[in-house]
């Protein structure tokens, strides 16, 4: 994205201009609100490379009939906590937002539900949907598969990919607990962010093509990302794959298709979305007090900088949130320039390549 000065442009602003890009390549009103909700929420919470910069790709994936516009999206239920939803091709927040909505309605009845989907797209952050959970009353899970940028732990070849996890415990009173993590050391978006400014990565992020680390961003780029924790992070990354495509028989490893880089095929990506109610083990104002009490252990611990606190996951953006709903989301001039063209129907300018 452009390097310029940023400025603070109001929500309701950017909802519009995505509304009306999307509008105009045929994806229904309240399709585009369910993405544009989710897009933003990152941007809200400070992850811009999930938020409102998504639409450089998936506009044009509309236009050349990558993604569906209008898909025609399958609910089947196999067991009261069960359910499995065809996407058919649709915006990957659409058959998302659907997918944790399943989710809470069955946990509403069951105390929990489970929803797995398939045959989507790019969904964005976890983060929106274990929200949607959270503003329930309820703990969220959410994951999806990803196509393949990371090799198997002493590999070579890329098959398994940076498949993001996301969990979402609500807390009254306080802060929701929110972690929303990929399982690479770094995404190749920052690390294609990093080679177009010259700049050299940490020795940890990736593997050249050859398989010897590398801190040339570029080298990266032509191999492949590492996993967080060594095996550890392969492993994870392994089991959201089988969560998200092996058991919603949808595609898995190689049958994903690129975001950016594959422009003949649909991206086929899996998701899967777990609500829990957690009043079922306990009454609200119990589990909130347990939850503070939890939150408290850990703010009070002994710090190894003084005059920086320590934090709650999730409490950064949630901070961050407030302060982006009343002051604004901060946005190259640029690529607000870019914004307003696409809602115009101007398609002339670069796609990101991540």
């Amino acid at each position: 994205m452009s390097t310029d000065p940023e400025i603070q442009v109001p929500y309701d602003v950017l909802l519009e201009l995505g509304m009306r890009s999307l509008g105009l390549v045929g994806v229904a009103n309240p399709d585009a609100r369910a993405t544009m909700d989710v897009l933003l929420c990152a941007d809200l919470r400070g992850v811009p490379t999930h938020g409102i910069q998504r639409l450089l790709t998936y506009v044009p994936r509309l236009r050349s009939g990558l993604i569906n516009p209008l898909p025609d999206v399958r609910i089947e239920s196999l067991a009261p906590a069960l359910k499995i939803i065809d996407g058919d091709n649709g915006l990957g927040p659409v058959v998302a937002t659907k997918g944790m909505a399943e989710a809470i309605e069955m946990a509403k009845s069951s105390g929990i539900g489970f929803a797995g989907c398939r045959k989507s797209n790019h969904f964005g952050a976890c983060a929106p949907y274990v929200l949607m959970a959270c503003r329930q009353k309820m703990i969220g899970i959410a994951g999806a598969n990803s196509p393949p940028t990371m090799a198997p732990w002493g590999g070579l070849t890329k098959l398994i990919g940076n498949n993001p996890l996301g969990i979402g415990v609500p807390c009254e009173g306080d802060t929701p607990f929110v972690i929303d993590i990929a399982m690479s050391n770094s995404s190749r978006a920052r690390i294609f962010n990093m080679a177009a400014k010259k700049e050299k990565i940490p020795g940890d992020w990736a593997l050249d093509s050859e398989g010897k680390p590398t801190t040339d961003a570029s080298e990266a780029i032509k191999g492949f990302v590492l996993p967080m924790g060594r095996h550890k992070g392969y492993g994870l990354a392994v089991a959201i794959d089988i969560l998200s495509g092996v058991l919603t028989e949808g595609a898995f490893s190689l049958g994903l298709k690129s975001l950016a880089e594959n422009w003949h095929e649909p991206q086929d990506i899996g998701h899967f979305f777990i609500a829990i109610d957690a009043t079922r083990f306990m009454s609200w104002d119990v589990f909130s007090k347990r939850m503070k009490d939890l939150f408290g252990g850990l703010r009070s611990s002994r710090r190894i900088d003084p005059g920086s606190p320590i934090r709650i996951p999730g409490e950064r953006g949630t901070q961050t949130e407030m302060d982006r709903r009343h002051n604004g989301i901060p946005i190259p001039p640029r690529f607000l320039e870019t914004l307003k063209g696409l809602a115009e129907g101007n398609y002339d300018y670069d796609i990101p390549k991540f």
